[in-house]
């Protein structure tokens, strides 16, 4: 007979934890899908076809029918085909890794690629630059399965048809002399933003030969805005950037720099540096966040503030009349002298801006303000001179060389095109047809120009709008170069050879200059030896060093105080505009960047596109996200029907066209706005991509890029059903996030253990021997929710490293999602002005694990080492190990998602099996392949910890110290974690960080009270809020019922009931 622990009751006191507004309204759909112990695995689905008894009885019919036995369950084979000859330095089965970088729009990535056997499987952070140190994030660690992407360009066409690389070459000489005869008049060049020292020497000489050419640039979400301030407010050819770890006080208007849009990885290491809170006494930084919609930025916010985007300008200039009033300054009154008198939006509270300026001035040059990039220029530069009022600038804001030269914008090139004088276009990446503004109406722009060529690796819109379609390369498949953050001068060497004879964006450039093919690194060795200015044997070893280790750096932003040029930002003030009026008949868009597939770069991956987004927890589309108040204002609703969300589909209306889009409801958005996430929509691009959400784009014109007003939304009477993973796993009733403020942690370091039952737990017991555990290594880990943002770098990271499946939006829906990781998202609060915070759940690996002592064949067991290891070849798929789990973290392979297609995983041994060779190559061979039926779950990368221990015994040789060196064993989750949130190591270690960590009081269990004993443990989080603030609240700790807060006496206070604090438990 199953046991039934019956946890505890919620407490009806203190704060409240809720992960969606079905949980907070206690919805009955909802309580329904809470309580299904197997929620989409053993139910009876009514009206479906393919419901669990009708799914057997058409199997058996089916392998009847087929005159197939048993052997079709049967494991698949494998073949293995030697090297015929052998590449240098490879040894079988052995990784090698190598330094290249990832091209972005706002700076390159330094990457470190793993390959095995010629092969690249994985991409970490390079841990010698200073800004990855190892890190990564979702769309570097994603980006490997692009390479392998079977949709990829293989043949070069025209007009859709497969030509030979002759006719090519001929193009290309007709192109030039074409060229010639015109001076370039006739030649353009689209390019993307990629910030290559080599394609900008390229460009030049090009415009050199051809000095009436035209070369434009064109990125959908990097508008330039912020440059164009830089050069206003602190001169020509300049660039800023945050210093996150300087600062103490931060204010973020309508900027997420935790997200992948604003900011990168040294945003978020810098910030996380500041909340790294140890011990009563150490400095934590606050943070201040005002935005339309809830960020990463938002749920790390001390104070958030929701305000429509539109209202920026008034509460900026209110915030810049507060820091004049508590820091007088001729600068700021001559400034704002000039500026309109708005008024604040309706429900802004002018005491929030007044004390969160009080704080900015009270710590002068660690304070920093941050706006959105994509914010008006006015608003840009008046936060820029607001830095330098408080003497941010030279501390938190570093001013540097602008890394990008000048070009002709997408409509200047447009404008040519419609003069006739542009006979051969050529686009370098990108896809315009898709994302550029809709006014221009690219489509009809490309057409008119009789010779289009566009180099791409996957078609696209564009290509199937252009004469010529150029298979391009992925950047693991060519040489290159690039410009990081900082300015560093980053390296790009392939890892295999073009998959499909691909060409790079700096071969087609040479073409087009008449210069033969470049050997290898030649053209990336010329632009290196320009800018070190070295030669001979000194090159040959700046050539080698750079290569090896990835990077050269370049010389750090002046910490001067810039000049700043108040006159240019006064003369822009007058521009600033007032919010409009709050209307539910003409709402403002906020076209958003999707965390998941970027400006829809990504859409084609399958691994982003099951990532489910860090706020709305959404796969496989995009949605309009609305406040809960704007969609009742509309009429329009979300319910829950069997665990799957069903969106009311509105038609939205803006100037005049129209899209029809499901509508989400999410916590903490502002009223009467409407964000659109872009990205989605792409039939054109792939398998993966097609069918997935809206295409947004469509909507977005040249002057309203990023917000604009009088957006309709029209309900249609039909809805969508979303895969949103937010209510999967849903451990309700149970004390898992502990939160506390400053105060209370300087009070009482050990507050975790006065929440729930933690400080009135009986004496554990068992009825079940622990494992022994006397190996050489006691593995563990411990997550800083303190500085943890939820990003989901770790879901993807774990996705690679783990041949974790896609298994399509069907199963999703169905709460079958693979993840080993999941990241739990909490909120707190109303729902219309919440707070939030994350955590990330794996596999606890128990000691006492309730799985172990389930499962009737052993096939999870316990290692002397403390793991919670897996034997697949015994499991038989009973499913019992993921009842009896409490976390919730165990997945099993209802089909064979490695074999089958997705859309005919129902059709079992009918179904044609096998996947794309290309897919099978980014396999990690030191992980097993799941099939069907079996369980799987974190193993706290176990293929990592075996590889170490070789690593061990070879360095030990004749020695008996096999230990692992301390700090030299990362788990994937660990290596991609931007904020260093996860901590892994041997507990038997003491100068390990883990154990450290695990030694503190604020580190606590989930569910201590179970007395399963998971390695698993977590720092409670620390919040920084500021007392003066209106309505700023200052406990965080929940009662535990009685009326008050747990103490650590509590035991003796209630010696009646017998209970004691049982304290920390190792």
């Amino acid at each position: 007979m199953k046991r039934t622990i019956h946890h505890p009751p919620e407490s009806k006191q203190g704060r409240t934890y809720w992960r969606s507004l079905g949980e907070y309204a206690r919805t009955a759909d909802f309580e329904e899908w809470l309580h299904r112990e197997f929620p989409a695995g053993a139910a009876e689905w009514e009206n479906d076809p393919l419901s669990r008894r009708n799914f057997i009885r058409l199997m058996g019919a089916s392998l009847a029918l087929a005159g197939l036995s048993l052997s079709g369950c049967r494991r698949p084979e494998a073949h293995l085909v030697p090297f015929t000859q052998s590449p240098e330095w490879v040894i079988p089965g052995k990784k090698l890794s190598f330094a290249t970088a990832q091209p972005r729009r706002r700076g390159a990535i330094p990457l470190l690629a793993t390959t095995f056997d010629g092969r690249p499987i994985k991409l970490e952070g390079n841990p010698l630059h200073p800004m990855s140190q190892g890190a990564t994030d979702n769309h570097a660690q994603a980006s490997i399965l692009d390479l392998y992407d079977p949709a990829r360009r293989q043949h070069l066409t025209r007009s859709g048809k497969k030509v030979q690389p002759a006719e090519w070459d001929a193009e290309i000489s007709r192109i030039r002399d074409e060229a010639k005869s015109s001076a370039g008049a006739s030649l353009a060049i689209l390019a993307d933003e990629q910030l290559s020292p080599t394609r900008e020497r390229l460009r030049t000489d090009l415009q050199r030969q051809f000095p009436q050419l035209t070369w434009a640039t064109y990125e959908p979400l990097s508008p330039g805005r912020d440059l164009e301030a830089s050069s206003l407010v602190f001169g020509e050819n300049t660039e800023f950037r945050p210093n996150l770890s300087a600062a103490s006080t931060i204010l973020a208007i309508d900027c997420d720099f935790l997200g992948s849009d604003e900011g990168d990885i040294n945003d978020t290491r810098g910030f996380a540096s500041g909340r790294r809170t140890r011990k009563p006494g150490d400095s934590t930084n606050r943070l201040y966040v005002v935005e339309p919609r809830f960020t990463l930025t938002g749920t790390m916010a001390d104070h958030r503030l929701r305000l429509r985007s539109s209202a920026a300008g008034p509460f900026l200039l209110e915030l810049a009349r507060q820091i004049r009033a508590a820091k007088p300054s001729a600068d700021l009154n001559s400034l704002l002298s000039q500026s309109p008198d708005l008024s604040l939006p309706e429900g802004v509270d002018p005491a929030w801006i007044r004390e969160c300026a009080a704080d900015l001035v009270a710590h002068g040059n660690r304070s920093l303000i941050l706006i959105g990039r994509r914010l008006p220029v006015p608003l840009q530069a008046l936060g820029l001179a607001l830095n330098a009022a408080l003497g941010s600038v030279g501390s938190t804001l570093l001013v540097q060389p602008r890394r990008t030269s000048p070009s002709s914008t997408l409509a200047q090139l447009a404008g040519k095109i419609r003069s006739g004088s542009i006979q051969t276009l050529v686009i370098l990446g990108g896809d315009p047809v898709y994302n550029a503004p809709a006014d221009l109406n690219w489509t009809a722009i490309q057409s008119a120009v009789p010779n289009t060529i566009h180099l791409s690796p996957i078609s696209n819109a564009t290509s199937k709008a252009s004469t010529w379609s150029v298979p391009g390369t992925h950047f693991l498949e060519s040489w290159g170069d690039a410009l990081a953050q900082d300015g560093s001068y980053l390296s790009i060497q392939p890892m295999i050879q073009p998959l499909w004879a691909g060409e790079s964006q700096l071969e087609l450039l040479c073409r087009l200059l008449g210069q033969p093919k470049p050997i290898g690194p030649a053209l990336i060795r010329e632009t290196f030896a320009s800018r070190t200015s070295q030669s001979g044997e000194k090159l040959d070893q700046g050539w080698n060093d750079f290569v090896r280790e990835g990077f050269l750096f370049s010389p750090s932003p002046t910490a001067n105080q810039k000049t700043v040029n108040l006159n240019a930002v006064a003369g822009l003030l007058s521009r600033v505009e007032n919010s409009p009026t709050e209307d539910p008949a003409s709402l403002e868009a906020i076209f958003s960047q999707s965390g998941a597939v970027d400006d829809g770069r990504y859409a084609n991956n399958g691994w982003m596109q099951e990532w489910p987004d860090p706020m709305t927890k959404l796969t496989w589309d995009n949605a309009i996200l609305l406040s809960q108040e704007t969609a009742q204002s509309l009429g329009l609703k979300n319910d829950i029907i069997k665990g799957i969300l069903v969106a009311d589909v509105v038609q939205a209306t803006l100037q005049g066209r129209s899209i029809e889009a499901p509508a989400l409801i999410v916590p903490g958005h502002a009223n009467f706005t409407a964000t659109l996430p872009l990205g989605y929509g792409q039939e054109d691009l792939g398998p993966v991509a097609k069918g997935a959400g809206f295409d947004a784009y469509r909507l977005r014109t040249t002057t309203a890029d990023y917000q604009t007003t009088g957006l309709q939304l029209k309900r249609t009477g039909r809805t969508r059903e979303l895969a949103v993973t937010q209510e999967h796993q849903v451990m309700e009733g149970r004390d898992l996030v502990r939160e506390a403020t400053v105060g209370e942690f300087q009070k009482n370091p050990a507050w975790v253990k006065t929440v729930g039952m933690d400080s009135h737990m009986p004496p554990n017991q068992t009825f079940y021997p622990s494992p022994k555990l006397d190996g050489m290594h006691q593995w563990a880990m411990v997550v800083d929710l303190s500085t943890c943002t939820g990003c989901n770098a770790c879901v993807t990271a774990c996705t690679a490293e783990n041949n974790i499946p896609v298994v399509g939006k069907d199963q999703v829906m169905k709460g079958r999602e693979m993840h080993w990781i999941r990241v739990d998202r909490y909120f707190t609060g109303e729902p219309d002005s919440p707070e939030s915070v994350s955590q990330p759940i794996a596999c606890m690996q128990c000691e006492n694990a309730p799985c172990e002592t389930v499962c009737p064949v052993n096939a999870t067991v316990h290692n002397e080492e403390g793991l919670n290891v897996m034997a697949y070849n015994r499991c038989i798929g009973t499913r019992y190990c993921a009842n009896n789990c409490p976390y919730k973290v165990r997945r099993f392979n209802f089909f064979d998602y490695n074999q089958r297609a997705l859309d005919k995983l129902y059709w079992g041994p009918l179904a044609p099996k096998g996947t794309e060779e290309t897919i099978k190559l980014q396999k990690n061979p030191n992980v097993t392949v799941r099939m069907r039926g079996v369980m799987e779950k974190c193993t706290f990368c176990v293929q990592r910890i075996e590889d170490a221990k070789i690593t061990a015994r070879v360095r030990a040789r004749d020695s008996a110290d096999l230990k692992i060196p301390t700090g030299t064993l990362k788990t994937a989750c660990q290596q991609a974690c931007p904020a260093e949130a996860i901590v892994f190591g041997d507990l038997l270690d003491e100068s390990a960080e883990v154990t450290k960590l695990r030694a503190l009081p604020q580190n606590y269990s989930l569910l201590e009270y179970l007395n399963v004993r998971p390695r698993l443990t977590y720092l409670g989080r620390i919040r920084n809020p500021n007392p003066a603030m209106p309505g700023a609240r200052t406990s965080y700790i929940p009662s535990h019922g009685h009326g008050e807060n747990h103490s650590q006496g509590h035991g003796e206070a209630h010696p009646a009931s017998g209970h004691e604090n049982s304290g920390e438990h190792k």
